[in-house]
């Protein structure tokens, strides 16, 4: 930490938390006033500034983060950093859209708050130095960097690993993006992706839904990434939910078609053979041969003239002593039908 003083001002109904964090920055050189209520806090900061706010999101006498909208009214330049013991993603993101610069969850590593204090303190003095046609040329000198093959190679490992949380590609370099650059509008983030800037702006609300980008309410309009610490434990805890369901889901569609493929019975008939014969003796010297040899169904259909009634007696007997079924169309008028197996029938069609 350099030699430069921060008021810090905490604001924890649980006087063992607050205890606990004076503790850990006054040694750090921080000047720390404390307070119990929101009632307190606010007469703190009407009269003395603070350059950092330590904020729960719970207190008792208002919801934290509607405190964090009048400090942010109050101390707009001030770093405001929430803690919880109980997040959810919508007060998350009611916080960051309210001013929040950071967001913890109990318990926290005390060693992680310090640098992130730092970190946050050091930015905003960085920010205060950089005005005018400077801070274009740091933009642009920002991008110019970002825009490296190093970073090409970053974005598309990093795209990689956030599709697995369930990000498509546009979604996935958009939010990469965004953790490079810290706020930004939608061209700079098209300017950095190479995706249009329609795009951008038609994938900020998805984004946002997820948990993962909050905006703020510029003019032009600027994106911010949600800390990667947050947003994306959020979205594994939903991503790991989805596929418990999914499992679930896999697990009775498994169920349901091992009984249907186990229980499966069709009737799959075999296609017919079809013999033309011309002459009289072929036919009955056919038909003979077939009421020896057929296993399943014999269809004639046939003119008067080419069988005689000796040879129908004939051809009946031989067809009553196997398990053949016939049909015998004479004429276009059936003379024999003889019902036996129908699932067992071979067809002989002659004309």
């Amino acid at each position: 930490m350099n030699n430069k003083m921060y008021n810090v001002l905490i604001v924890d109904d649980d006087q063992g938390i607050r205890e606990a964090l004076i503790e850990l920055m006054q040694p750090e050189g921080y000047r720390v006033s404390e307070a119990a209520t929101a009632k307190e806090a606010l007469e703190k900061v009407r009269t003395q500034k603070f350059d950092l706010i330590l904020l729960d999101i719970q207190l008792p006498d208002i919801e934290g983060t509607k405190l964090l909208a009048h400090f942010q009214n109050i101390m707009p330049d001030s770093i405001k950093i929430m803690i919880t013991g109980n997040s959810t993603v919508e007060n998350t993101l009611e916080a960051l859209n309210n001013g929040a610069n950071s967001y913890f969850r109990k318990p926290f590593n005390p060693q992680d708050l310090l640098e992130t204090i730092e970190n946050k303190l050091q930015e905003r003095e960085r920010r205060e130095r950089i005005t005018g046609k400077r801070l274009e040329e740091w933009v642009r000198l920002r991008l110019r960097r970002s825009q490296s093959i190093e970073y090409e190679e970053f974005e598309n490992k990093a795209s990689d690993v956030l599709g697995i949380f369930g990000l498509n590609k546009t979604q996935a370099k958009i939010y990469v993006a965004l953790n490079v650059l810290g706020a930004a509008s939608a061209s700079e983030v098209a300017s950095l992706t190479k995706i249009r800037r329609e795009e951008v702006y038609r994938t900020m609300p998805d984004l946002e839904k997820k948990g993962l980008v909050t905006s703020k309410f510029e003019n032009p309009k600027r994106f911010a990434a949600i800390e990667p610490r947050i947003s994306l434990e959020n979205l594994a805890d939903k991503r790991i939910k989805a596929l418990e369901e999914e499992t679930i889901e896999l697990g009775l569609k498994k169920g349901e078609l091992i009984a249907q493929l186990e229980n499966a019975s069709f009737r799959i008939d075999e296609e017919k053979s079809i013999e033309s014969l011309s002459e009289r003796d072929n036919i009955q010297k056919r038909l003979m041969q077939l009421t020896q040899k057929a296993k399943r169904q014999i269809e004639v259909a046939t003119l008067s003239e080419d069988l005689e009634a000796p040879f129908l007696k004939h051809l009946n007997a031989a067809l009553s002593k196997t398990e053949v079924k016939t049909r015998l169309i004479i004429d276009g008028l059936e003379l024999l039908k003889k019902e036996q197996d129908l699932d067992n029938a071979d067809q002989l069609k002659l004309s």
